[in-house]
């Protein structure tokens, strides 16, 4: 034999501890039928007498336990005479769930369950008796291309941990203590119970204790959903755990409990994959299983759906052979089950509080996505068969023409979820791929209809009521589709609403449904325009007219005339900011004379993200990007941005709010508009009378840790 085998060819001494004989007989039965490829010495021992053994590895053999603590005394005095051989103990599986509660009690370097098979027991031998006993870990051995992932405990205990590291005193250790064993919890557990430390605390010093990872928030955010559904619903809320990264045959788990051999031994013969456990905030893992099993549910619901549905379809169309009969066809589809991934699209929106929901068609694919807090997102991707059912439904909802799929066509439809109606306005447009459907989600539990909610400071909402609570002229809210003008119209008509006055509104469309008011939805197809609906409005002895959008001179021209004779008018305009807003009005013939007495307001807004308040951090940007907002680097060092959290999916924005640019009509400002003056001009004038920009309140959001920096250079351009 050449010297480069000779190694292999030495016994792998094997020794086997235990209190009585009959603890020795199964496993010396399962080693006389294992090939090692190396020859194996056994020899046995009486665990409480023999402490000094010569060998590679040594299995003791835990019989009963309540006899845990002198177990344990045994094996530290064999790992202290003897040259520190790996142990591992062999427990009955009936103590298994003793064992994972009583969790790192056990002073040997492995775990092992009786009856164990024989596969496992000899990866296990290979593993610890080749010498890489700094591999292994406290779990039940398994064939190296299914196996957990090692972790090997610090020593130190968690609450000497916590000491260690400062964040507690002695007297708040005594203390978790004394309620640990009162309410049967985890030190650390007991610690935040107190309030004496939080979980990011707690998880960092556990992980350092167990020597292995913390979920990131980013991993739960973009997380891939079929890695996820490797561990089935009901196996994930069990244990509270989530897959959240996959690497060849590696599966990365977020757990509250890496200990729990339970799981691990579950997880790993439920994917035949080797498991590693990372450390994860409760709650967090439970918003991840709910989102991600949710939107599981979906893409399976949808495609079970859709499989149906494609059969039925091709059928009637070989039925038929007729391209005229494609209506029909894709109405036969949605009785076979399309209605419920309709269902799904708006409740999953609903859900996600998204604004909108777009259905494309592509060349090769049907996407959807949803626009969330401004930005779009692509959520899924059904069969592309299935475009022309899901429009059908959506069009049968909407009480529009399935027919007719050349022209645009607008409608709305109401959803009712479990208690809660929401409103749902649907615009469909024809595509070179097909027709694209547009949903626009009017939440009425969402949609709080008040100057409170509307994200104004102090000032500026001191300026607005003052304005609209004047008894005529004319208020403008400027900005670009999508800005929130339609929120704080809604808001001004709530906040001026009363029995005594007679408020009428010319929208198109009308997007909710207010009590007490009388909404006109104007139509022009039938020819009810916003100059024929305010002419007949006139008529009808309002106290408080409110116009969707001024479009044209002949629709600025009644609303200037309605502000003149004794009415207040709200209205929007599509500006940049609110001094333009006075050079559209004359660009569409409205005399500045008119103007400058009827106008009483301009308020031009723009939304911006709101930073995750759970996630929010404080950080330092680039010198330069503080100057590009006017701000001295030196002066102001304070910004904020979210990290990204399961909360905000990641993204480290929660919801948005509102910036404003409040251009009242003073006396100065009036002679400025009737002599016609240019805009910079009246912008000069505004801020000479203290009023802030658009740029400049966004820099006040920022500074506060409302918003970023990057939110405010995205919405505003400094003039």
């Amino acid at each position: 034999m050449d010297s480069n085998n000779g190694k292999t060819s030495e016994p792998l001494k094997l020794a086997l501890l235990g209190y009585s004989r009959k603890d020795f007989d199964h496993i010396t039965q399962l080693v006389n039928l294992i090939d090692l490829g190396r020859p194996l010495k056994l020899s046995v021992g009486d665990l409480s007498k023999m402490h000094k053994v010569d060998c590679d590895l040594a299995i003791a053999i835990l019989d009963n336990i309540s006899n845990l603590d002198t177990y344990n005394k045994h094996v530290s005095l064999v790992k202290q005479e003897s040259s520190n051989p790996p142990i591992v103990c062999a427990a009955r599986e009936a103590d298994r769930q003793i064992l994972e509660s009583y969790r790192i009690g056990v002073k040997t370097d492995h775990i092992i369950f009786m009856p164990i098979q024989i596969e496992r027991l000899a990866a296990m031998i290979r593993r610890f008796g080749s010498g890489a006993s700094g591999d292994g870990g406290r779990y039940d051995a398994a064939p190296p291309d299914a196996t957990r992932t090692v972790i090997a405990p610090s020593p130190l205990r968690l609450g000497e941990l916590f000491l260690k590291k400062g964040l507690i005193t002695k007297d708040d250790l005594e203390r978790a203590l004394e309620h640990q064993k009162q309410n049967n919890m985890y030190i650390g557990d007991a610690l935040i119970d107190l309030g004496i430390i939080n979980e990011d605390q707690k998880l960092k010093c556990l992980a350092e204790q167990l020597k292995t990872a913390v979920a990131a928030p980013r991993q739960y955010a973009s997380v891939d959903l079929n890695v996820v559904a490797l561990i089935p619903e009901h196996t994930a809320r069990r244990f509270n755990c989530i897959a959240i990264e996959r690497h060849g045959n590696e599966l990365v788990v977020a757990t509250t409990d890496v200990l729990n051999l339970n799981m691990l031994d579950t997880l790993r013969d439920m994917t035949d994959m080797r498991i590693t456990a990372i450390l994860g905030k409760k709650d967090d893992i439970a918003t991840s299983i709910n989102r991600c099993y949710n939107d599981i549910a979906s893409h399976k619901d949808a495609s079970r759906l859709t499989e149906d549905m494609d059969d039925r379809v091709e059928y009637v169309k070989r039925k038929e052979k007729e391209n005229d009969n494609e209506e029909e066809a894709a109405v036969a589809g949605a009785e076979l089950g399309i209605i419920k991934l309709v269902n799904i699209l708006i409740t999953n929106a609903i859900r996600d509080h998204a604004s909108d929901i777009h259905i494309e068609p592509m060349e090769n694919e049907l996407a959807v996505r949803y626009r969330i807090d401004g930005d779009m997102r692509k959520v899924m991707s059904p069969p592309k068969q299935s475009h022309h059912a899901i429009v059908a439904r959506i069009k049968i909802l909407s009480d529009l023409n399935i027919a007719e799929r050349r022209l645009p066509q607008d409608g709305r439809m109401a959803v009712k979820i479990g208690q809660r109606e929401v409103d749902v306005r649907v615009s469909t447009l024809p595509t070179i791929f097909g027709e694209k459907a547009v949903l626009r989600i009017l939440d009425k539990e969402a949609f709080e209809k008040n100057t409170a909610s509307l994200g104004l400071t102090q000032s500026d909402e001191r300026i607005f009521r003052s304005q609209i609570a004047k008894p005529y002229g004319l208020v403008i809210v400027a900005g670009p589709t999508g800005s929130g003008k339609s929120t704080t119209l809604y808001s001004a008509l709530q906040a001026v609403k009363n029995v005594a006055k007679n408020i009428i509104t010319a929208e198109d469309p009308v997007e909710f449904h207010m009590e007490g008011i009388n909404q006109v939805n104007v139509n022009t197809k039938t020819g009810l325009t916003f100059s024929v609906a305010l002419r007949s409005i006139l008529r009808q002895d309002p106290d408080v007219v409110l116009i969707g959008e001024i479009r044209d001179g002949e629709t600025a021209d009644i609303a200037i005339k309605m502000a003149l004779t004794g009415h207040l008018v709200f209205s929007t305009l599509h500006t940049n900011d609110a001094a333009s807003a006075i050079a559209r009005f004359t660009d569409i013939g409205i005399p500045p004379l008119l103007l400058g007495s009827a106008l009483n307001l301009v308020a031009a807004q723009r939304l911006v993200r709101k930073i995750c308040p759970k996630c929010k951090i404080e950080y330092k940007p680039p010198a330069e990007l503080i100057e590009s907002l006017g701000l001295d680097p030196e002066k102001v060092t304070q910004f904020y941005k979210g990290s990204g959290c399961v909360t905000c999916n990641g993204t480290g924005f929660a919801g948005r709010t509102a910036i404003f640019e409040m251009l009242q009509v003073t006396k100065n400002i009036r002679k400025l508009i009737i002599k016609n003056a240019p805009t910079t001009e009246i912008q000069e004038a505004a801020a000479a009378e203290n009023m802030k920009t658009l740029r400049q309140a966004g820099v006040e959001l920022a500074v506060n840790g409302t918003t970023t920096i990057e939110q405010v250079l995205a919405a505003t351009v400094e003039i």
